[in-house]
């Protein structure tokens, strides 16, 4: 693979590694991992050329003008930054979706919540369920339901006087807006969430530490090579946006949330 891949990423996109059959990458808030249907291509995409939605890849072109797919191992929301898992092959492609239904990679989130978890570690096990109205998506817990939705979390951080924390979350499954919904059906919504969260708090916290964003950023990543077989791992660190934001709420003197 050659440098000129580079030049298709979305220009806010960052690599984090590269070899012949794996591709990291750094996405920032406000772009989406992939066009949305029926659109093959959109400019706020991870990657600037067509997607495929059959075969869940990107048509890409190295410097030799070579035909290549760009599988998306995982997704993330537009609002979330972080790691996304690609690769070159089919064969990869069909062996990381395997190793994530069996739980054998390993990702971790780090997310400022609004409130403090009753205990410092534990476990979420829900079922999710995705409901369509007024043209939008959205998903809600559904306390009747088989649990399909579960997440290892801990308190790295805690912010007494704000009401807030600094969360760790390993999810164990993969379904849409899952940290979202779990986070928030527990009175914990992560700050900035537009969509899940406490809106007047979101308000208060642009004034108060200068958060524009969902703070909700996928820091790590571990897996075995699906070809060497060997254990690698990749994180991406909070940039200034949130890391900023973050250090502002450990002097924060008063509540967030009313």
């Amino acid at each position: 693979m050659d440098s000129g891949l580079l030049s298709l990423l979305h220009s806010r996109v960052r690599e984090i590694y590269r070899d012949d059959t794996l591709w990291v990458l750094d996405k920032p808030p406000g772009v989406i991992s992939h066009p949305n249907p029926p659109a093959e291509v959109a400019s706020n995409a991870l990657v600037r050329s067509p997607y495929d939605f059959d075969r869940e890849a990107y048509w890409v072109q190295d410097g030799d003008g070579q035909r290549l797919p760009l599988y998306l191992v995982h997704r993330l929301d537009q609002d979330t930054s972080g790691l996304i898992l690609c690769t070159f092959s089919d064969r990869a492609a069909a062996a990381l979706k395997e190793a994530l239904y069996h739980r054998e990679v390993a990702k971790e989130y780090r997310a400022v919540v609004l409130g403090i978890p009753r205990e410092p570690v534990g476990t979420w096990r829900d079922s999710l369920e995705k409901r369509s109205g007024r043209g939008k998506a959205s998903v809600v817990v559904d306390p009747r339901g088989r649990i399909n939705a579960e997440t290892r979390f801990r308190a790295l951080r805690v912010f007494p006087a704000a009401g807030a924390a600094l969360l760790g979350l390993e999810p164990e499954t993969g379904r849409t807006h899952q940290l979202r919904v779990q986070t928030a059906s527990r009175d914990l919504p992560i700050a900035g969430d537009e969509r899940y969260g406490d809106f007047a708090a979101n308000r208060r916290l642009i004034g108060l530490i200068g958060l524009r964003r969902m703070f909700l950023h996928a820091y790590r990543i571990e897996l075995r090579h699906p070809t060497s077989g060997h254990k690698l791992s990749f994180t991406a660190d909070l940039t200034r946006p949130l890391s900023e934001p973050l250090e502002r709420l450990a002097g924060l003197g008063e509540r967030i949330r009313s």
